[in-house]
């Protein structure tokens, strides 16, 4: 008997926020002298954007995911993209708008339910993958194969687990990009694409991947399924690395949605 498959629709949302750094300022001790100084500048836009005739265009909210045809691993096309059908782009890039250095970390979320998490991590086990990113020159993508992503996450992946403000599990992983952006600068692609395992399948009310049924969440919705990507920024002056930077500027095991976060990594 043909299984029956039943599209997906995939919402994703994108936020991003800045923490503005201010310069020290120094002040005379008896001259009564005016001394002035400027606040640091740090504005950062979260960019999504898909495949278009013409390039890379803004990428369009509620996509339909399917089962991926192929593979995403196979044959590319002139942007360094997979040829396999039902592959959703997802082309995650950040521009520094502001007027200086700043240093940037990015988060990708994934509904717990499609993914293997951590602790045995293995990515031919997730029902919704994700690819990173390539390098993006003169706005054409072209393939990093062979070569170290420069988003740096150690030797595993930054991660944490998080219910959000719709009920569902999520599992968060995070990278600091290799340097300092330039102002005006943009960075390479922290994300490129997601798809649906090729084991997918939806029959008599109940959802497989894998040979085996999959656990949802109370109060799941396959019409509605969200993988949000959140951006922070911080000056670059002061600091020597990313790290260093997102450790003075954020609380400790900072969660960019908000609520309790568990299983840091």
């Amino acid at each position: 008997m043909k299984k029956k498959i039943t599209a997906i629709s995939l919402c994703v949302a994108l936020l991003a926020i800045a923490i503005v750094g201010a310069s020290l300022a120094y002040f005379t001790d008896t001259d009564n002298k005016t001394n002035t100084f400027t606040v640091g500048n740090v504005d950062i836009d979260l960019i999504e954007q898909q495949r278009g005739k013409e390039g890379l265009e803004p990428f369009q909210q509620n996509k339909k995911l399917y089962p991926i045809v192929g593979s995403a691993q196979g044959e590319k096309d002139q942007y360094g993209m997979p040829k396999a059908k039902n592959y959703v782009d997802k082309v995650v890039t950040v521009r520094n708008n502001g007027f200086e250095k700043a240093y940037i970390r990015a988060y990708f979320a994934i509904p717990s339910a499609l993914d293997d998490g951590y602790e045995t991590f293995n990515a031919g086990q997730n029902v919704l993958h994700f690819n990173f990113g390539n390098k993006v020159e003169n706005g054409t993508i072209t393939s990093t194969e062979g070569k170290e992503w420069i988003w740096k996450h150690g030797d595993k992946w930054n991660y944490f687990e998080t219910t959000m403000n719709d009920g569902i599990k999520y599992n968060v992983y995070y990278a600091d990009y290799y340097q300092a952006v330039d102002a005006g600068a943009t960075t390479e692609q922290f994300v490129q694409g997601v798809y649906l395992d090729k084991s997918f399948d939806r029959k008599d009310g109940k959802c497989y991947a894998f040979g085996e049924e999959i656990t949802l969440d109370d109060g799941w919705d396959w019409n509605a399924v969200k993988c949000p990507v959140f951006a922070v920024a911080c000056q670059a002056e002061g600091f020597d690395n990313a790290s260093d930077a997102m450790t003075a500027a954020f609380p400790p095991k900072y969660n960019p949605w908000g609520g309790v976060a568990t299983n840091w990594q």
